[in-house]
């Protein structure tokens, strides 16, 4: 099984409460020896960040939506659950500048102090032409 390090750490003031409740604004700090690694990352709107859900409570395999009032049980592959069967999660958050190896998004669901994994620029090809999800997803 492969072990993996942080290249980074997410940085912000707000509970972990709020974050379970709506994206926030935040810094991913990269660490000093990835940051040549950033070369160019401020020419997209968008990252996808990858990070290490480093307060993962569980491993249920059927949950129910939050935030969505009568949402039903549904799979936790089906969901963006932070508890699951492997600690990692992905966002996509808006990148608003970047200073050094400081980069300012907005629109992260990660918690003060989460490891990051890896970052990689957005990019619209990324997106299927058509996309169909549920009601609850939307």
């Amino acid at each position: 099984m492969p072990c993996f390090e942080p290249i980074g750490y997410v940085r912000h003031q707000y509970p972990d409460d709020e974050v379970r409740r709506r994206a926030v604004d935040a810094v991913i700090e990269v660490l000093p020896q990835y940051e040549e690694g950033l070369r160019g990352i401020e020419e997209f709107s968008h990252v996808i960040i990858i990070a290490h859900l480093h307060k993962h409570r569980g491993r249920p395999l059927v949950v129910r939506p939050k935030r969505i009032e009568g949402a039903p049980e549904v799979g936790v592959f089906s969901t963006d659950s932070p508890d699951r069967p492997n600690p990692i999660g992905i966002t996509i958050a808006r990148l608003l500048k970047r200073e050094g190896r400081i980069l300012y998004v907005e629109g992260v669901d990660l918690f003060n102090e989460t490891p990051v994994l890896d970052i990689k620029g957005f990019s619209p090809k990324r997106c299927p032409a058509s996309v169909a999800t549920p009601w609850w997803a939307d």
